[in-house]
């Protein structure tokens, strides 16, 4: 077994939002998650010390098409490794989180500078990945070949390839990841009239393969070739993904077989609207957001399906990953408090309820009926393929938009612990209980080695009030302004209550003021958590009512000991 090398929840933060490239990390400093979600994290990053991770042939074989064991084709063996024909999707993932985790160094996991040498070992002569060999890409689509196709699976694993090799450029600064990562750019802009002719639409829309379809296989190559544009500065890459935007609007609907595909395609519109400040990029964004919780896509714990539908069998921990990192960058584009809090959602209910007992991510099979999921069966399989990989891209992009410190003003954006160290310069949050009536929670914020500053924490939607005191226990005079809660003048250290109650919802993550409407099914919170239960089903309480009743009915806030349980959040579910 390898050894992992890294500082649990790790990652770079502190810079200025607008300094930093489209779609990364803030660098300068290191960031560590902790309580619940900090455990999560960790136990998420550790994932990678064991198998099947610790065997270069695993990692690398969809660059090479080797064998790596005999149990590849091996449904629950640890070294089972599908997927092949999805060219640098695996490989590509993992460079992108362990590059991103590194700090700069190749030690974060000891097959990591191997792993890349492999990949500049088997780029093709045409620029991109392919396992079985060279493509002629002009050819007419295989993706009706199941199984064997090569094209569409191709495409979508070298765009992962080329997020991963952008953030090994900004990591470890080495000119041949560089090279490598423009020949994959170029690859894309000489393919682009190939793939968006107009004359070709039926060809296009005529795979019949789930996920290894033209939507969501060719277009997720955008969010990777913006990234390129900032790294690089060459406007090729930017003008070919504003291009592919551009045809990509008349396949962009719902619903759709791979929610994973069509949020990579959002997340990527997003960033072009972050580069180029045209709105309509982010008009887009925002209405299929819109869509997605009104259409009831999105269920009330905040989570998606693997194939975006209302009804499926089954979730996806990549899919859960770019609906938290679409949330969390639409936040900071747009300061509207509905992104943060939908993020918040997401992250304290369905992304943590995906996590398996190992620390991946993969598919929890859902409870479901005409009205979409009401909740989660206990049984779940991990996809070390894919989603154990983008989960951890979760944690990455929560540590990065948890704080924002300028001179001045310190602003932080979650009710979560976490520390931030900076050459010197702390920021801790700590979570602390309820002390008092009527409080949901309380959060300690400590300034170390710098000035004081005027410290504001977001009033999230299930807080009624949010209150401040100093070190000393006094009471701070708080103004309110813009969602946001801020001490009167600068301190080193104040603590914020949070105080709130039980409230109801319907299934469309919609606040019923007055509580349950008599013979509609709802949802009930507390907090950032929805409630639960572990027994066939939850009678609509009398209203309104209290954390301590509803305990007593059997409802609690979703937790760690839920991932494996049978549990339903809806009360009653409607009949099939």
């Amino acid at each position: 077994m390898t050894t992992l090398w890294f500082m649990p929840s790790a990652l770079h933060a502190g810079e200025p939002v607008n300094q930093k490239p489209a779609g990364a990390p803030n660098p300068g400093g290191m960031v560590s998650l902790g309580g619940e979600v900090g455990a999560a994290a960790d136990a998420s990053i550790k994932r990678f010390s064991a198998v099947p991770y610790d065997s270069l042939a695993w990692l690398r074989a969809d660059l090479t098409g080797e064998q790596v064991s005999k149990f590849d084709d091996k449904y629950g063996r640890k070294m089972r490794r599908p997927y092949k024909n999805y060219s640098g999707d695996i490989s590509g993932r993992f460079i992108e989180i362990m590059a991103m985790n590194s700090r700069g160094s190749y030690d974060i996991h000891p097959l990591l500078k191997d792993l890349l040498a492999e990949v500049l070992k088997n780029q093709r002569p045409g620029g991109y990945f392919a396992a079985f060999g060279v493509i002629d890409w002009q050819q007419p689509l295989d993706f009706k070949l199941k199984g064997k196709a090569t094209m569409m699976p191709g495409l979508w694993g070298n765009s992962r390839m080329l997020c991963g090799l952008v953030e090994a450029c900004r990591a470890f600064n080495d000119p041949a990841l560089l090279e490598c990562a423009r020949k994959l750019g170029d690859f894309y802009v000489g393919l682009l009239p190939r793939f968006t002719d107009p004359a070709r639409v039926s060809e296009y829309t005529g795979g019949d393969t789930y996920a290894s379809g033209y939507v969501t296989c060719y277009f997720p190559a955008m969010e990777g070739l913006i990234k390129l544009h900032e790294l690089t500065g060459e406007k090729k890459y930017l003008d070919t993904a504003a291009k592919m935007a551009e045809f990509y609007k008349s396949f962009d609907r719902l619903p759709i077989d791979h929610s994973h595909g069509m949020l990579c395609n959002q997340v990527s519109l997003l960033l072009l609207y972050e580069v180029t400040k045209e709105s309509g990029y982010l008009a887009r964004v925002e209405k299929r957001w819109s869509d997605l919780v009104e259409g009831g896509y999105i269920n009330p714990a905040g989570g998606i399906l693997e194939k975006c539908r209302v009804q499926n069998k089954k979730d996806e921990g990549c899919a859960l990953a770019d609906w938290l990192r679409l949330n969390l960058e639409l936040a900071q584009v747009t300061g509207k408090a509905r992104y943060r809090d939908m993020a918040e959602r997401t992250l304290h209910n369905h992304f943590l309820q995906n996590q398996t007992s190992n620390g991946g991510f993969g598919h929890r099979v859902m409870f479901h009926d005409k009205g979409g999921v009401y909740g989660f069966k206990g049984r779940s399989r991990e996809a070390t393929w894919c989603c154990t990989l983008h989960g951890q891209l979760g944690f990455v992009d929560l540590r990065s938009h948890l704080f924002e410190r300028t001179k001045d003003r310190l602003t932080c954006n979650f009710a979560l612990d976490f520390t931030s160290s900076n050459e010197g310069k702390t920021v801790v949050s700590k979570i602390l209980p309820a002390a008092g009536p009527g409080e949901v929670l309380r959060q300690s914020i400590r300034l170390g080695g710098t000035p004081a500053a005027v410290v504001l924490v977001r009033k999230p939607r299930w807080a009624d009030s949010v209150s401040a005191i100093d070190a000393a226990g006094k009471l701070l005079p708080v103004v309110e302004k813009d969602g946001y809660v801020a001490t009167p003048g600068p301190v080193s250290e104040a603590v914020f209550i949070y105080k709130g109650g039980v409230y109801a919802e319907n299934r469309r993550c919609v606040r019923l003021p007055a509580g349950p409407v008599a013979g509609e099914p709802c949802v009930l919170g507390y907090g950032p958590k929805i409630l639960a239960t572990v027994k066939t089903t939850a009678a609509i309480p009398s209203w309104p009512t209290t954390l301590k009743k509803l305990q007593a009915q059997g409802l609690e806030p979703f937790n760690s000991a839920m991932r494996t349980q049978d549990c339903r959040f809806v009360c009653p579910e409607d009949k099939p």
